[in-house]
């Protein structure tokens, strides 16, 4: 068995393996340029910036002591009330600008806009919109020549014309004539029923006291006739009879209300209305 002594040895396992070494000068400088251009300043970022809100000007001018305050004068603007004299600070004293557009700008910013759009011509919606207006290719006239299917190109002048007759696609004559007459007919009998009597007639007034009358006098027969029967009812053709006499006696007591109801009375002869 060997015993190896070794006390003191500068040895080093970590540098046995080299490594590459890797250049980020490029990446470093790609980052540099894109942090660049996420702070830049654009015009959108300082609206609504107030300058020098929380310090004040650099420089000032102190009030003159001639032109004291007074009373219900308010708090002295350093910056509003004297002006300087220097030409370097008048940049500092810019206006303040809007937090919103005004309708002025919106009406600049479209119109802006359809000249750009005017001047920018967008080939590809111009070539849809006339593919979608052009008149679809019509197919070349030829002339089958065998049954195989042979065909040949119609040169001008050969084509097929079929020449329609006069009276093609019109009604012919006789039904002219047929539905002439059959309007003609119409309109007669249409004519001739405006100069037709009446269908319905006036009853007068004697005819009316006639009438109601012979009502009055066939009640009164059926009223006897009525009273003449037998109280008891046992049989079939007792009760028939009885029934009977009792609706011609409410039918003719509905008639002469009626009658009396009504001083102006229409009569219709059931002989015309049956011929119609």
């Amino acid at each position: 068995m060997s015993i190896i002594a070794i006390t003191h040895h500068d040895e080093n396992i970590n540098n046995i393996i080299i490594k590459p070494e890797y250049q980020y000068e490029g990446v470093r400088e790609a980052l540099k340029t894109k942090i660049k251009a996420r702070l830049k300043a654009t015009p959108a970022t300082n609206i609504g910036i107030k300058r020098h809100a929380t310090m004040g000007l650099a420089q000032e001018t102190p009030p003159d002591p001639c032109d004291f305050l007074k009373k219900r004068s308010g708090k002295l603007s350093y910056s509003q009330k004297y002006q300087m004299k220097e030409t370097p600070m008048k940049q500092f004293c810019q206006r303040k600008q809007r937090l919103f557009p005004t309708k002025e700008d919106i009406v600049q910013y479209n119109n802006r806009k359809k000249e750009e759009a005017i001047k920018e011509k967008n080939f590809i919606s111009e070539n849809i919109k006339t593919v979608l207006k052009m008149k679809p290719k019509e197919p070349e006239p030829r002339v089958v020549l065998e049954p195989h299917g042979e065909s040949k190109r119609l040169i001008d002048g050969l084509e097929p014309i079929y020449i329609k007759s006069s009276a093609f696609g019109k009604t012919p004559g006789y039904l002219q004539s047929l539905i002439k007459k059959r309007e003609k007919l119409h309109q007669m009998q249409k004519d001739a029923r405006g100069v037709e009597k009446p269908k319905c007639r006036y009853i007068r007034r004697d005819e009316r006291e006639e009438l109601l009358e012979g009502l009055k006098h066939n009640w009164e027969e059926l009223q006897k006739q009525y009273q003449g029967l037998p109280i008891l009812t046992d049989t079939i053709p007792k009760i028939n009879r009885k029934s009977k006499l009792e609706a011609e006696l409410k039918q003719l007591e509905k008639d002469i209300v009626l009658v009396e109801r009504h001083p102006y009375i229409y009569v219709y002869d059931d002989n015309i209305l049956s011929v119609n």
